[in-house]
């Protein structure tokens, strides 16, 4: 499957461990990406929430012998109901990021058997999915995630046959000592004499955020494998994502991967280890100690002014 054997989910992200059962150490490169303010997202989440209101109103209006019952019921369970309509966008985020864990896992296994996976062992996975994560659990037309996925697959094996790469690495582990961050990239593969990471992505579009996570792959120090083990990191020219919609067919897109990309991902991997609750000191108990707790926490008497 497509979960890297030295990472963990925690409450600020995931994150990687240098070896295995040894403490967790550097943050994800998702996670340390996904630290970017998202602002447009609360709108998204309103409208989520709205929507399913509104879809719960309209099954009221289908089932009026059952309205007086309902109504009954959510005035009795009014924070039940609250926290229905508010998983709306969580839910389905869920239920996408699940879809896309399942692309992934058939094309990694593509990748490293070189056969296109059959609908038995799409099925396989699925199942080992369900019982592992709980994934797919309210999915009712099992044919038809199927197929979802069947539209999927046979646009990555449009890719492949317009851009014959050559697997160097499926699902490989990155990390980077010196700004303190590790990740997996899909693949690095070989596209004539040229060398690149690329991504997976089944999302509406490929969003200009990805190229954070391409670049903190490019500028990785060294390949991580699930035994603690190191090899040399191979010099990248670049990243770009293969992206496979629900309409199906492929893009294949080409990310920025420079200095100022880095440079990003260098400052939000610094705001990702800020901790603000220790920025509020103790209460002063009058002038001196505030003073002195000022230069204390600055280091020196420049605090005075």
């Amino acid at each position: 499957m497509t979960t890297p054997s030295l990472s963990a989910d925690t409450p600020r992200g995931r994150m990687y461990r240098l070896e295995p059962d040894g403490p967790l150490m550097y943050p994800s490169i998702t996670t340390v990406a996904g630290a970017r303010a998202k602002d447009f997202l609360q709108g998204w989440y309103a409208t989520m929430a709205s929507k399913r209101a509104l879809e719960m109103y309209s099954w009221l209006d289908r089932n009026p012998h059952r309205a007086a019952a309902e109504i009954s019921r959510v005035t009795r369970d009014r924070w039940g109901s609250q926290k229905r309509i508010a998983a709306a966008a969580p839910e389905y985020t869920r239920t996408a990021a699940d879809f896309g864990t399942l692309v992934h896992a058939v094309c990694e296994e593509w990748g490293t058997s070189g056969s296109r996976p059959d609908g038995a062992r799409i099925g396989a996975i699925v199942e080992q999915m369900r019982t592992e994560q709980g994934s797919f659990a309210a999915e009712q037309d099992p044919q038809a995630l199927l197929a979802r996925v069947a539209v999927r697959l046979d646009g990555y094996a449009r890719f492949l046959d317009d851009f014959q790469p050559e697997f160097l690495e499926v699902e490989q582990t990155v990390v980077n000592h010196t700004v303190g961050y590790a990740g997996t990239t899909d693949a690095i593969v070989k596209i004539g004499n040229t060398v690149l990471s690329a991504d997976i992505k089944t999302s509406k579009k490929v969003r200009g955020d990805f190229a954070l996570q391409g670049v903190a792959v490019c500028r990785a120090e060294l390949l991580l494998d699930n035994d603690g083990s190191t090899r040399e990191m191979p010099d990248l020219t670049g990243a770009f994502v293969i992206h496979l919609p629900e309409a199906g067919g492929y893009q294949a897109v080409p990310l920025r991967t420079g200095d100022a990309e880095f440079e990003v991902f260098r400052a939000l991997r610094a705001s990702w280890s800020f901790e603000p609750d220790e920025c509020a000191l103790e209460p002063a108990a009058g002038p001196k100690d505030l003073l002195l707790s000022l230069l204390k926490a600055k280091g020196g008497m420049d605090a005075l002014g």
